[in-house]
């Protein structure tokens, strides 16, 4: 194979939250397959300054440029809202200047694979232009209608894609029965565009095999696969290590919905219970771009910090007594729980976190029913060194029993190939 191509909805690099991490995994397991190809990023860039981190394995970066004002308002009431086409995120990324550049580029290069990252970038297939596949990541489209039952932690449904909207839709989708309107329409049109787009690409990848079994039922689409995340322990791990028994943390993209409010939900209704048991117990807040009602959290809430962007998860949060993933609503495998266990982090967590797991409870993490149940598994972990070791020690074997990557890296060698 001598040219592989891979068009982003933002950089796929450096490796600062669990997408753009997946995205590497990718680009360096093919690497590893073919050595001598090259691969080249078509990208969207989320963030100027990234440009300079470009990993060694891509050979190329090109910027794609996002459609404009005009254009993003044309897309959004001719294909979304009167002809009921795309989605609204569709919508805003499909510039017909860009598609022809893309199209252009590999009608020139002929490259023998083309990744397209995620159903928003989808319109831009080009028929006759080497094997193709799409990156669901996981299904948006139930991701949001989960949302619609927590809607009340949610500082923003559509998190920092909203940013991609025009200014006047922007100020409309920032009202809160928009929101709510928004995030159910959206989700529909979503659910019809996955299925739609699916036939017009060769292969369909998804973080989480769960998923994308379901998905191959629901498609008959012959090729369709679940390649999880590939997280490698720290050699040197054990099942004894150096913690802060007073410290928790929790981890994530701070502007995306599903981190958000997961994070606004603990302090609210979980936090102060651990607090009156524990009065020196400190909460950690990990992860980029915290919104408003995030970083507020530290100001109403006694033992909150909200760090931001930190320069190495690992360091920050591999020193805590406990990782708590309370999320509310999502889809697929969480990445930020693996690393956490990679690390030998306890994991305090509940169904939606778990999901595609099949750790156990009580032994290689923590899975919660209840709000009481989530205070009494961190506690009990806070407290009892004896049984945060062997919950330490587990989740790394459980770790590098399934997503190691040789496990993960199969299922890649069967696309490729």
């Amino acid at each position: 194979m001598d040219k592989i191509v891979f068009i982003t909805n933002r950089l796929p690099f450096p490796a600062t939250d669990g997408r753009k991490n997946m995205l590497l995994q990718y680009i360096r397991q093919m690497k590893e397959i073919y050595p001598d190809s090259e691969i080249v990023n078509l990208s969207f860039v989320d963030d100027p300054k990234y440009l300079e981190q470009q990993p060694p394995e891509i050979g190329r970066v090109i910027e794609l440029k996002l459609p404009g004002l005009a254009e993003k308002l044309y897309n959004v009431i001719l294909h979304t809202l009167i002809r009921k086409k795309w989605p609204i995120q569709v919508s805003a990324y499909y510039s017909r200047k860009t598609h022809r550049q893309i199209r252009g580029f590999l009608r020139k290069e002929k490259p023998d694979f083309i990744l397209y990252d995620m159903v928003r970038v989808a319109e831009y297939m080009t028929e006759g232009t080497g094997r193709k596949v799409l990156s669901y990541d996981d299904l948006l489209s139930l991701r949001y209608r989960r949302q619609l039952d927590w809607f009340r932690y949610i500082p923003s449904v559509l998190g920092g894609f909203s940013n991609k909207l025009p200014g006047s839709l922007k100020r409309l989708a920032d009202l809160k029965f928009m929101q709510k309107w928004l995030i159910s329409f959206e989700s529909k049109r979503l659910a019809a565009y996955e299925r739609k787009v699916a036939p017009r690409f060769d292969h369909l990848i998804f973080t989480s095999p769960a998923e994308a079994q379901l998905f191959r039922q629901a498609t008959r689409h012959e090729s369709c696969h679940g390649i999880p995340m590939k997280v490698e322990p720290d050699a040197q791990a054990s099942g004894s290590r150096r913690y802060d028994k007073n410290k928790l943390a929790f981890v994530g993209k701070m502007d995306i919905p599903h981190n958000s409010s997961a994070a606004v939900y603990f302090c609210e209704r979980i936090w102060p219970r651990i607090k009156r048991e524990m009065p020196s117990a400190v909460f950690y807040i990990v992860g980029k771009n915290p919104s408003a009602e995030v970083r507020r959290l530290q100001d109403e809430y006694p033992g909150v910090i909200v760090t931001g962007e930190v320069d190495d998860v690992k360091t920050t949060v591999g020193d805590s007594a406990v990782m708590v993933a309370p999320l509310l609503f999502g889809t697929g495998i969480k990445t930020k729980i693996l690393e956490a266990m990679a690390w030998g982090v306890p994991v305090v967590t509940n169904r939606i976190g778990s999901e595609g797991l099949d750790a156990s409870h009580g032994e290689e993490l923590f899975v919660c029913e209840s709000e009481e149940e989530m205070v009494k598994d961190v506690l009990l972990l806070m407290g009892d060194r004896e049984m945060n070791d062997s919950v330490s020690g587990n989740s790394i074997r459980y770790v590098t029993r399934r997503f190691s990557g040789s496990a993960t890296r199969s299922s890649m060698e069967l696309i490729l190939s």
